[in-house]
């Protein structure tokens, strides 16, 4: 009898910077946190999302679950490198069409 190999599943895709979930629940939270707070590099992964060889077991950093984001408070300046400010963009884009497809569904 020939031995099974154990199977080993492992999500790539990044989680939301707000709720740390890959599908958000209530993406028009999300969204409102993502657009009302200042949002910057991770300062774990300094911004990549990865977890590096500190890690061998997660391929996303355990603090910001991938996205490489981080809240900071009002009061903070946060610094956020171009590939981080097109990330961010990128989330808010994802959930503002989100939430204008669940608004449409709502009205009709």
């Amino acid at each position: 009898m020939p031995a099974v190999r154990p199977a080993v599943r492992v999500a790539l895709q990044r989680s939301c910077p707000v709720c740390t979930e890959r599908v958000c629940a209530d993406p028009a939270e999300c969204l409102f946190f993502l657009t009302s707070r200042p949002w910057g590099d991770c300062d774990r992964c300094a911004g990549s999302g990865f977890a590096g060889e500190a890690d061998p077991i997660n391929i996303f950093c355990v603090h910001c679950f991938g996205s490489g984001l981080m809240e900071y408070g009002q009061n903070q300046t946060p610094k956020i490198s171009p590939k981080g400010h097109t990330r961010l963009n990128q989330y808010i884009a994802a959930l503002s069409a989100e939430v204008g497809a669940s608004c449409v569904e709502v009205a009709a």
